[in-house]
Formats: C-alpha cells, sequence, structure tokens
C-alpha cells in the first residue's frame, strides 16, 4: 500500500513540476513552432509546404515578425493545428503570449504522460508480480531530469513521435503485427528520426511474438508492412489531394541538407568540430587560447569542403550503419521485450554518437526505451543513469532553462570546453553501453523469458492479446 502511495505521489510531484514549466519560453525551436501552430490554424494543413510551382514552392510562413518554413511531417503539423485552433479559441487574435508556448508544450507533455502508462502497463504484463519495476519503468522516464528538462522546460516535440515508436516496438513483441506497423508509420511520419527504431521493431516482427499466438514470420511482416502503407497512405492523401506532393517531397529533402557537423550534439562530431577550429584559430590566438575557448557555433560540412576535406557524411553514415548491423547480428537470437528494446534504444545512441547533422534533442528516444529495459534487466540501470544525465547536461550546457532564463552550467568552468569534455564521456559510454549490450544480448533466454533468470520461470502476458 506504501508502495502505491508512494508511486501516485510521485506521479502527482512529476505532473507539478512538469506543468509549472510550460510556460517557459523554451528555445529557439519553439519560435518555429509557434509560426507553424499559427499557419496551421488558420488555414490548410495540407498546404502549409506550398502548393504547385516550378520548382515546387517552399511556402514562407508568417507570425508575429517572424518567418519559418516547414520541414516536419504532416503528423506533426496536425497537433499543432490542434494546440493552435485551442490557443485560438482561448486567446482571439492569436497574441504571442507565455499561453501559446504552454499549449504548443502540452501536446509533448500529454504524450510523455501516454509513454509512462505504456512503460509501466509492459513491465506489468510481462512481469505481473512484480509491481516494483512496472513503477520502476513509469517514474525512471516520468521523474527523469533529462525528459523534463528537453520537453516542458526546453519546448521539444521529440515526444510526439516517441510514443507510437513504443507503442510500435511493444505491439510487435506482444503480436499486435497490424497494430505494429500503423503506429510506426504514424512516428515516422511525425519525424523521420523514428525511423531509427524500425530495425527493431522488425526483429521484434520476425520472431514468435512473446506470449502471443505464434504467426509465420512473412505473415507478421506482410501485415505490419500493409498497415504502415494503409496508414501511411490516410496520413499522406490530403497533402496529394491539395496538390502538394512535389512541395511535401522537398522539404522533407531539406532534412538532409542541415550544413553542419554537429546540431550541437555531444558527440564524435563536435569533437571534430572543436579540434577543426581550434587549430585554424591557434595562428591568431595561440594554441593555448585557441583549445581553451568555447566552441563559438557548429562547423559548416561545406566549409570542410572548402579546406579540400571530403564529405563526412558517408563515414559517418557506414559507421552508423555498422554499428546498428553489429547490434542486430549479434542480437538475432533476441524473442524478449527488454532486449528489443535495447536494440531500439542502441540504434538511436549509434545515430547521436557517430551520425553528422545530429541536434542535441535526437537523444531524446533514447529514455523511453532505456527505462523499459532497465525496469527488467536491473544491469541497465546504471546506464540509464549515466546517459540520462548527459542528455540533461548536454541540454542545459546550451539552452539553461531556455531562451532569456539563465542557469546554464558555465561551459569554460572546465577549462576545455565542457561541451567538448562531455562528448568525449559520450563516446567512452558508448563503448562502455556496446559491451554491455553485447553480454546481454548473448545472454539472452531461448524461451519466451523476458527478463533475469529469476523472473523466467513465469510466462508473460501479451501487451496486446
Amino acid at each position: 500500500m506504501r508502495s502505491g502511495r508512494f508511486f501516485a505521489v510521485a506521479v502527482l510531484a512529476g505532473l507539478a513540476v512538469r506543468l509549472a514549466a510550460l510556460p517557459l519560453p523554451g528555445t529557439s525551436d519553439v519560435t518555429a513552432f509557434k509560426v507553424w501552430a499559427h499557419a496551421a490554424a488558420t488555414g490548410p494543413v495540407a498546404e502549409m509546404y506550398g502548393v504547385g510551382g516550378t520548382p515546387p514552392e517552399r511556402r514562407v510562413h508568417e507570425y508575429d515578425h517572424w518567418e519559418a518554413t516547414v520541414d516536419y511531417p504532416p503528423v506533426a503539423l496536425y497537433a499543432l493545428s490542434a494546440a493552435g485552433r485551442l490557443y485560438g479559441w482561448a486567446r482571439p487574435g492569436f497574441a504571442n503570449t507565455p499561453l501559446l508556448a504552454a499549449c504548443i508544450k502540452a501536446l509533448p507533455l500529454a504524450c510523455e504522460g501516454a509513454m509512462t502508462l505504456v512503460l509501466w502497463a509492459a513491465v506489468r504484463r510481462v512481469q505481473p508480480h512484480r509491481a516494483d519495476r512496472a513503477r520502476f519503468a513509469a517514474l525512471a522516464f516520468w521523474l527523469n531530469p533529462a525528459s523534463i528538462l528537453a520537453t516542458p522546460v526546453l519546448g521539444y516535440l521529440d515526444a510526439l513521435f516517441a510514443l507510437p515508436a513504443l507503442g510500435a516496438l511493444v505491439a510487435a513483441a506482444s503480436g499486435a503485427a497490424g497494430l505494429s506497423g500503423a503506429l510506426m508509420a504514424a512516428a515516422i511520419l511525425t519525424k523521420p528520426q523514428a525511423v531509427l527504431f524500425a530495425p527493431a521493431v522488425a526483429l521484434a516482427l520476425a520472431v514468435s511474438p512473446s506470449g502471443g499466438a505464434s504467426r509465420p514470420r512473412a505473415r507478421s511482416l506482410s501485415l505490419a508492412a500493409g498497415a504502415a502503407i494503409l496508414s501511411a497512405a490516410a496520413i499522406l492523401a490530403p497533402i496529394a489531394a491539395a496538390g502538394a506532393w512535389p512541395n511535401f517531397v522537398q522539404a522533407m529533402r531539406s532534412l538532409g541538407r542541415h550544413d553542419m557537423l554537429s546540431g550541437q550534439a555531444a558527440n564524435l562530431w563536435w569533437i571534430v568540430t572543436y579540434i577543426m577550429r581550434a587549430a585554424y584559430a591557434a595562428a591568431e590566438m595561440g594554441v593555448a587560447g585557441a583549445f581553451l575557448s568555447p566552441v563559438r557555433r557548429p562547423l559548416a560540412i561545406t566549409r570542410l569542403a572548402e579546406l579540400g576535406y571530403p564529405d563526412p557524411r558517408l563515414a559517418a553514415t557506414a559507421l552508423t550503419v555498422a554499428a546498428v548491423a553489429w547490434a542486430l547480428w549479434t542480437g538475432r537470437k533476441v524473442r524478449d521485450l527488454p532486449r528489443f528494446s535495447l536494440l531500439g534504444a542502441w540504434s538511436v545512441y549509434a545515430y547521436f554518437v557517430l551520425s553528422v547533422q545530429v541536434h542535441e534533442n535526437h537523444f531524446f528516444m533514447i529514455l523511453p526505451p532505456l527505462a523499459l529495459a532497465a525496469a527488467l534487466l536491473p544491469r541497465w540501470r546504471a546506464p540509464l543513469w549515466v546517459l540520462s544525465g548527459m542528455f540533461a547536461l548536454n541540454l542545459n550546457l546550451f539552452y539553461g532553462f531556455g531562451d532569456g532564463i539563465g542557469f546554464a552550467v558555465p561551459r569554460t568552468a572546465t577549462r576545455i570546453d565542457a561541451t567538448v569534455l562531455l562528448s568525449a564521456a559520450n563516446l567512452a559510454a558508448f563503448a562502455w553501453v556496446a559491451r554491455l549490450l553485447r553480454d546481454t544480448l548473448r545472454d539472452a533466454p531461448a524461451s519466451g523469458a523476458t527478463a533475469d533468470r529469476e523472473d523466467s520461470r513465469r510466462r508473460p502476458r501479451a501487451l496486446f492479446p
């Protein structure tokens, strides 16, 4: 009873903190979301990318002296439309007030609440006799300082796609192939980074579902693919009907043209950015001055080309694909939900650490599956806390508690820019996590048991029977 009461109090305390943070201004991304919410609330979402034109029009939207084009898929825009319409009803005239930021942030906050429920339910169904582990999974995400900082404080929308992506994995592991495919399509059409979760979902679909009726692999994959295609068609049909398909494709292609090695993500390429900038500034500032100065801005990939270096995109992509492929091969015999979750988290982590054009908020999708895995595999609790701490620090070093708020840890307090040291720590953590992942995947139980060996005697129930 006491544990149940503590759990309820903890959930309410987390909700109170999140609600209190909603009016904060967030990062500059929130400004773009305001422009999109205004456009989505005052016009057809299907036409926000532009309609027609040769070359295709890239529509520019204006709000409160700001301008922005759209580069998010339509599901995110439909969500922002709902927030914008709600705000327009509450504040006719659509004045730029803290309530507008709160309405926009309320979208991912609601998704985080739903993810907390999914985590609790998934662990509870897998191990009904271990209520403490279900509570751990929920609170490890809901009270996680990194998730609180990312969503209600800084205003990132990653929870919008993380919810259906997590649901797709849980559904796949439970044998609900059609639901899994539909959720995966919805996740990708909310934000393309959700595709990083697809390999783990596909592996879960390709093996006998834990606790569900056995189904041939080809049938499960075909059912999921069919549901994904139908769901994507339904989501994209209004865009095609409006004559905006070429404009939509152009907008999605722009995501691959971000001209930076690292978009303030503490990863391998932020270290390269630091070294390159310091090396070229040493002649003017001296070696000590150059290498002890903070990194002022990301390094453009086009600048590397001007200096005669090869385009790093191919090498970065090859590294990321190799890391994901290694994990999938090592975990090819996995049959349980926590290890599927680890594979999903690893794919996102490999992308964050090894790929170029990565932004600081792209770490977010690691948190929910890692919380689920850590609840059922206690050896993963230390990595959960370490990676959560590094994500929170990555956000805080660059943005504090949001534009004009402050409270950022001083980057020069460590002499060498703290973001560079954090990047080096992320590389070390990546190697540590890889070794632990290898051991965990090789130790996968042959049956449908889903956690450590003392719990393998109980047959888990499917979350989606």
